[in-house]
């Protein structure tokens, strides 16, 4: 009697562990994307996909209580309903990166339900309406891991995630622009450690090309074939899209009036570049919201010196001196009231 019910209770146990794992849920860490995952359909092997993975999904929206609106279906920017190939990180709108984290975190075969928003937010007021998503990892072709990509394959990805983000950015998914340009700095911070083994000194590519915004078409994965030309990069290359990736991260962080890091990122661009104008009209465009007209003067003021003939420059400019006049004034009103 004893033996048979210490079997039922181990049967009951493994049952419950069973059907606690096919049913687990997880809720991500990261804030700008946060999630719940509710896995339903366990799957198989021992590996998950990494950033640039090509896998086959298959997405599905899963409203039970209110049918979703064609506006939140829109913000997907995955197809529905059908089997799709995707790169793991080239998701261009907020529920996009989402899904893209969350196939980070599943083995191939595996189904789960995921809940997520629509959008960030730019006001906590605003209203954001919820997805529940139903998404399938079908099948997966891992990327090399960080460890194991070579100098220009690091630079190929910065460059990629950098136009994935401009084109984001530029139309209106500043969260997704915001995670693009993040992780290409962190593959343009791990291919300087190479530096010495690439950089020739040379400051053209060598194409012929510049280093500028607008050279670099969006490069998507390949199988991992590289253009070699397109990333033999110099050390003053690097150092620019580093440039232009602070001051993008700074561009996306004003959109949601977080001043204080923007003026940040924009400091390390201008340890790169002391000289970019855009660095230094961002940077006072900060420290004018947070209250220090004067910093934000003296940064116009240079980029004035820089490009005579910029408008936008000189209209802020004189915004920034009335503000430090304003601020001064009432300075010297207060302390005169303190010795009266």
């Amino acid at each position: 009697m004893y033996t048979h019910t210490l079997k039922m209770f181990y049967m009951n146990f493994v049952m419950l562990r069973f059907i606690a794992f096919r049913f687990q849920t997880s809720t991500t860490m990261n804030s700008m994307f946060s999630y719940e995952k509710v896995v339903v359909k366990e799957g198989y092997g021992k590996s998950k996909p990494n950033e640039f993975s090509e896998c086959h999904i298959l997405l599905c929206v899963q409203q039970p209580e209110q049918q979703a609106s064609s506006d939140a279906v829109s913000s997907i920017g995955y197809e529905l309903n059908r089997e799709i190939k995707v790169v793991i990180g080239h998701g261009t709108t907020h529920v996009a990166c989402t899904v893209d984290l969350c196939v980070l975190t599943m083995f191939e075969g595996e189904q789960c339900r995921l809940q997520t928003k629509c959008s960030s937010a730019v006001s906590a007021a605003a209203d954001t309406e919820f997805l529940t998503l139903e998404v399938t990892l079908l099948s997966l072709f891992a990327a090399n891991d960080l460890h194991t990509t070579s100098h220009q394959e690091k630079l190929m990805r910065a460059i990629t995630l950098k136009d994935i983000g401009t084109s984001a950015f530029v139309a209106g998914n500043i969260s997704a622009a915001f995670h693009k340009f993040s992780r290409s700095l962190k593959y343009l911070i791990c291919a300087a450690v190479d530096n010495d083994k690439s950089c020739t000194g040379d400051n053209s590519l060598s194409n012929g090309t510049s280093s500028d915004d607008s050279s670099h078409p969006v490069l998507l994965a390949n199988g991992g074939a590289l253009d070699q030309n397109m990333c033999n990069l110099t050390c003053e290359d690097i150092a620019q899209l580093t440039c232009h990736c602070w001051l993008n991260l700074a561009a996306c962080q004003l959109r949601y009036q977080n001043f204080k890091m923007a003026a940040a990122n924009c400091s390390k661009a201008l340890e790169i570049d002391p000289n970019n104008v855009k660095g230094l009209f961002r940077r006072a465009q900060c420290n004018m919201n947070t209250g220090c007209e004067h910093i934000a003067v003296t940064d116009l003021k240079r980029a004035l010196t820089l490009e005579p003939g910029n408008r936008e420059v000189m209209r802020l400019l004189n915004a920034a001196q009335r503000l430090s006049r304003e601020s001064d004034d009432k300075l010297a009103s207060a302390m005169s009231k303190m010795f009266q």
